[in-house]
C-alpha cells in the first residue's frame, strides 16, 4: 500500500499522544517494557541469522529486570547490569552450545540486553523523573525533534541528495538529508519551546535539536551496520511501513540519555554529571 507508513503514524499517533502526556506512569512504563522486549528480540535475531545461538526467553527476562531497576526503588540499575554480565555468559557454561561460537554468541547476547534494557530503560526514567509535567514534554521533545528530524532527512535526500553520508553501511543516506534533517529537527525545537515548552531555553532547545539530530543519524546507522551484517533490510515487520520496533526506535534509544544528560546540566547550571542517581 502506498500510504501505509502514513497511515501507520496517524493510527498510532493518538494513542502515543495519550500514553506518554496523560497516562498513569504505570502505563508508560509498561509501554516501554513492551517495546524494548519486541525490540530485543529483533535485535536477538539479528544474531540468529549470522549463526550464533543466544538465549532470546533469558535475555528478554533480564532485560526486563533492568527497565524495572529503573522503576523500582527497591532494585539498583547496577543490579540488572551485574545480572546481565554474570548470568548471561554462565548460562554459556552450562549448555552444550558450540565452543567456537561462545565469544560472539555471548558478546552479542550481552550487548543486545544492555543495549536495549538500559538505553530503554532510560526513556522511563526521562518522563519520572522531573516534577510539574517537565517529564513528558521532554519525551515529547525527543519523539517530535528525531522523528522529524529523522523525516526531514528522508525527504530532503529522497529529493536532493547527491552525497553519501555512509555508503558502506546505509546508501540512501546522503549529507544533504542529513543537513536537512538537522534544520528541522531545529525548527521543531523551536516551534516545540515557544508552544507548549516554555520551560526549556530557546538556546538550549536549539542546541539539543543540532545534538539529538546527529546523534539520531549515528543510532541509525549503528542498526543499519548490525543489520547489514545479518543481511536483512529490516530487523522486523510489526510496525506496518515502519519495519520493526528495533527499526522505528533505534534513534530514540541512542538518543534519550543524551536528552537526559542535557536536562539535567541545563538544571544544574552545568555544574554536575550525576544523572539518574536513586
Amino acid at each position: 500500500m502506498k500510504y501505509t507508513r502514513e497511515l501507520t503514524a496517524a493510527v498510532l499517533s493518538p494513542i502515543a499522544v495519550y500514553i506518554i502526556g496523560w497516562s498513569h506512569a504505570y502505563v508508560f512504563d509498561a509501554t516501554v517494557a513492551l517495546i524494548a522486549a519486541l525490540a530485543l528480540y529483533e535485535f536477538l535475531i539479528l544474531g540468529r541469522r549470522k549463526g550464533y545461538e543466544v538465549p532470546i526467553a533469558l535475555c528478554i527476562a533480564i532485560m526486563l529486570f533492568i527497565v524495572a531497576a529503573f522503576v523500582l526503588e527497591p532494585i539498583s540499575v547496577e543490579m540488572g547490569v551485574f545480572v546481565a554480565l554474570l548470568v548471561i555468559p554462565a548460562s554459556y557454561v552450562f549448555s552444550r552450545r558450540a565452543l567456537d561460537d561462545a565469544l560472539p554468541s555471548s558478546a552479542i547476547a550481552v550487548l543486545a540486553t544492555l543495549y536495549v534494557g538500559m538505553l530503554g530503560g532510560s526513556l522511563i526514567r526521562l518522563r519520572n523523573d522531573f516534577p510539574e509535567r517537565i517529564g513528558p514534554k521532554l519525551v515529547f521533545f525527543l519523539l517530535l525533534v528525531v522523528w522529524l528530524g529523522d523525516a526531514g532527512a528522508y525527504y530532503v535526500g529522497k529529493h536532493f541528495g547527491r552525497h553519501a553520508l555512509s555508503p558502506r553501511i546505509s546508501p540512501k543516506k546522503t549529507i544533504e538529508g542529513g543537513i536537512g534533517g538537522i534544520v528541522v529537527a531545529v525548527i521543531t525545537a523551536i516551534v516545540i519551546c515557544s508552544t507548549f515548552f516554555r520551560e526549556f531555553p530557546m538556546v538550549h532547545a536549539v542546541i539539543a535539536g543540532v545534538i539529538l539530530s546527529i546523534a539520531g543519524v549515528i543510532g541509525d546507522l549503528a542498526e543499519s551496520m548490525w543489520k547489514r551484517s545479518a543481511e536483512v533490510k529490516d530487523s522486523g515487520t510489526l510496525i506496518p511501513g515502519h519495519g520493526g520496533f528495533l527499526d522505528r526506535f533505534d534513534s530514540i534509544f541512542f538518543t534519550t540519555p543524551i536528552l537526559y544528560v542535557y536536562w539535567v546540566l541545563i538544571q544544574n547550571g552545568f555544574s554536575s554529571f550525576r544523572i539518574m542517581s536513586a
